[in-house]
This record gives structure tokens, sequence and C-alpha cells, in this order.
């Protein structure tokens, strides 16, 4: 009995510094100004998504990366959805792909965290930008959106170590 004890106050322990990692991250990605150049700003929910789902199995990843979408629909005044639904989707294959496939190296984080966020942020401006009828639309993608998916992408090294060092000090035996 002590020890079922123990593995929900770890797995507890765990899921709730995760959970304070994410909220955190959504707070400084809604502060306006907060690691801002211009128009540019990095996606920190996104990074911190993908970190969770690099480390957790592919049910948990899932279920953390529809929270995050949640969240993400949320502090961007986005449809209610459309980031959970994909964030459930890429955070799913994401582990799935972490556990089979690559190992955790900075380069691979950085890949994935690119080409993740260049698919969620193209989705979202193709349905919230360009078929909205926005004036220039090709200036926006090029010289806003891109400089912060790779922004994103460099950032989300600082979540994977956060992740990385909680999953280590709260690990089941």
């Amino acid at each position: 009995m002590e020890s079922k004890k123990k593995r929900n106050q770890i797995l507890t322990a765990r899921w709730g510094l995760y959970t304070i990692i994410l909220l955190v991250a959504a707070a400084l990605q809604s502060t306006p100004g907060f690691l801002a150049i211009g128009e540019c700003k990095a996606y920190l929910i996104l990074g911190v998504c993908m970190a969770v789902s690099m480390q957790e199995n592919e049910f948990e990843a899932a279920l953390f990366g529809v929270i995050g979408g949640l969240l993400w629909d949320y502090t961007a005044g986005r449809t209610v959805g459309f980031f959970a639904i994909s964030m459930l989707f890429v955070c799913f294959f994401c582990s799935v792909l972490m556990q089979l496939y690559l190992k955790r190296v900075p380069i691979n984080i950085f890949f994935i965290n690119f080409i993740v966020g260049l698919l969620l942020i193209s989705m979202d401006f193709l349905f919230g930008y360009l078929m909205t009828g926005y004036a220039n639309p090709a200036h926006r993608y090029l010289y806003v959106l891109l400089p912060e998916i790779f922004a994103s992408a460099l950032l989300a090294l600082i979540p994977m170590k956060l992740v990385g060092m909680v999953s280590e000090r709260f690990t089941l035996e």
C-alpha cells in the first residue's frame, strides 16, 4: 500500500510541475513585449508541449497536447479547438517518433519543433489570415511568421531541459 501511495505522489508531482511549466509558458507567451522583436513573438506553449511529448508515452503526450492546445487557443483568441485538435495529433506522433526512432539530442529537438511549428502556424495562417482576405499575406508569412517559428524552435531547448529535469527527478522505479 505504501508503494502505491508513493507512486501516486511521484506522478502528481511530475504532472503538477509539467502543468506549472505550461502555465508559466502561456503567461510569458501572452505577455505583451516579452521576447518580442518587432512583430515577432515566440510560441512557448508549443515548446513545452513538444518537450513533454518527447519525455512521456503517447497517450499522456496527446492528453497534455490537448490541454496545451486549449490554453493556446484561449491565449491567442482563436476558435476553441483548432490548436487543441492539432496538438493532440502532433504530440501523439512526436511521442511515438521519439520512442521508436529518434534520440533526445538538441538538433532533433530543434528540427521537430521547427517542423511542427511550421505545420501548425502555416495552418493557422491559412485559415485565420489568408482565407479571410487580409492585405499583404506574403510579407506577414515571410517576415513575421517564419522568424517566429525559428525563434520558437530555438527557445524550445529551454523547456526541454526543464521537462527533462522534472522527468528525471520524478521517475518511477
